[in-house]
C-alpha cells in the first residue's frame, strides 16, 4: 500500500509539472517574442534619436551661418548709413546754384 501511494504521489507531480511545464514554454514564448519587438522598437527609438541628433547639429550650423549673415549685413547698413550722413550734411550746407530771374 505504501507504494502505491508513493507511486500515486510521484505520478501526481509529474503531471502537475508537465501540466505546468507547457504553460511556462507558452509564457516564455509569449516572453521571448515581446522581448524581439520591443528589442526592435527600441532599435527603432535609438536609430529616430541619432537622426534627430544630426538634424539637430545641421541646424544649428544652418543658424550660425545665417547668425554671420545677418551681423554681416547689419554692419554694411551701419556702414553705408554713416556713408550716408556726411553727404547729407554736405548737400545741405552747399549753396543752390540756380539764378532767380
Amino acid at each position: 500500500m505504501r507504494k502505491i501511494g508513493l507511486l500515486s504521489m510521484v505520478l501526481a507531480t509529474l503531471l502537475f509539472v508537465s501540466g505546468c511545464g507547457q504553460a511556462l514554454k507558452q509564457e516564455n514564448a509569449q516572453l521571448k517574442g515581446q522581448v524581439s519587438s520591443l528589442t526592435e522598437e527600441n532599435n527603432n527609438l535609438k536609430n529616430q534619436v541619432a537622426s534627430l541628433q544630426k538634424e539637430s547639429e545641421d541646424l544649428k550650423g544652418q543658424l550660425a551661418n545665417v547668425t554671420a549673415e545677418k551681423d554681416a549685413a547689419q554692419k554694411e547698413i551701419e556702414a553705408l548709413k554713416s556713408k550716408a550722413k556726411p553727404a547729407a550734411k554736405a548737400a545741405a550746407k552747399k549753396p543752390s546754384t540756380k539764378k532767380h530771374k
